[in-house]
């Protein structure tokens, strides 16, 4: 059977673009498609959210006629090397990552894909705007991703601003000390930092908190507003461009990107309405709610994986491939070999 292989980085923190990888692998095989996760070390397996994901080490996998190996953006100019003669697609969670280190002297033709892409496939609207734009003459699909809704929901609300520190941390600590300069914490207020803990501890963060600090960056698309949304939290901050698509002022308080003043002055007048019990408020945070329950649906994410790497498949089923494995010599696993790896092949 045609299987869809999935490379992806060996590494076990957090991350929200390898969680995706396992759960579109999950997907496949459920739906009696074939996939796997390729990791480059076949002992390797993500633990910081609970699975039972098919895994194979990369020096495992022999490609047989009708295969599709899945790349993501984030191996770049390594892209077009990593098993020459086979077709695949590109797996792009973050357009804005797409040129990064690759200089405009070197050219349209910097190796960013080949002619064995057969595809991109991107995971929000203004990414995928982004991709046509760049990409005219390349099939471009989406797949509009899913919130578990079981996991990520309201709970008992604290008087509990969450917040993410590995974003923005400059323009967070601004914000920081401008709530701190106007005793704006006071009267009970905590912040909590969330990272480094599991999925099941970040929904059960947010669960409680009344507030979550969104400092969206330009990204794929900003997962944790979606999930401080489902989780009943009144959500304040940039949407980064990917979280405009859901970060609407009816369900959120939108700041423009890089105004600060303006995000803690917003900050401020939330966190009183919060103590007040505001029932615009209430209603702005059902609303959100609402959203992420109609919209980004386990149903509809299955029903566009399916679609979207079924369609590739039927693509490829005569394509005869001129490799039979992966070079593994080429494959990073962590974000410094992959810097080192671009600069030998640059």
């Amino acid at each position: 059977m045609p299987t869809c292989y999935f490379i992806c980085p060996d590494y076990d923190s957090p991350s929200g673009g390898i969680r995706v990888i396992y759960r579109f692998v999950d997907i496949l095989n459920s739906a009696g498609i074939s996939a796997a996760v390729v990791h480059r070390d076949r002992r390797f397996r993500c633990t910081w959210f609970e699975n039972e994901t098919t895994i194979r080490g990369a020096k495992d996998v022999r490609f047989e006629g009708g295969d599709l190996l899945i790349i993501p953006e984030w191996y770049r100019r390594l892209i077009p090397l990593l098993a020459i003669g086979v077709p695949h697609l590109i797996l792009n969670q973050n357009a804005y990552e797409t040129f990064s280190g690759v200089l405009y002297e070197e050219g349209k033709d910097a190796g960013v894909m080949s002619a064995d892409t057969v595809g991109i496939v991107s995971i929000s609207e203004d990414n995928l705007r982004y991709l046509k734009l760049c990409f005219p003459d390349k099939r471009i699909d989406s797949i509009r991703l899913s919130i578990d809704t079981d996991l990520f929901q309201p709970r008992a609300k604290r008087k509990v601003i969450a917040l993410m520190p590995r974003k923005r941390l400059n323009e967070l600590n601004q914000i920081l000390h401008l709530l701190a300069q106007r005793n704006s914490l006071e009267g009970g207020w905590e912040l909590l930092p969330i990272i480094h803990v599991s999925e099941r501890e970040v929904a059960e963060r947010l669960g409680h908190a009344a507030i979550f600090l969104a400092l969206n960056a330009r990204e794929g698309i900003a997962v944790p507003g979606l999930e401080a949304l489902a989780s009943g939290c009144v959500v304040v901050g940039f949407h980064g461009g990917s979280g405009e698509e859901y970060m609407t002022p009816d369900v959120a308080v939108p700041i423009a990107d890089g105004e600060i003043a303006s995000l803690v002055l917003a900050l401020e007048t939330e966190m009183e309405r919060w103590v007040k019990k505001d029932q615009a408020q209430l209603e702005m945070t059902h609303r959100g709610v609402e959203l992420v329950n109609a919209k980004y649906t386990r149903e509809r994410e299955r029903a566009d994986v399916i679609r979207v790497f079924g369609e590739a498949l039927a693509r490829v089923a005569q394509v005869s491939h001129r490799s039979l494995s992966i070079n593994t010599k080429l494959l990073p696993s962590t974000y410094a070999q992959l810097q080192r790896a671009m600069s030998k092949n640059a």
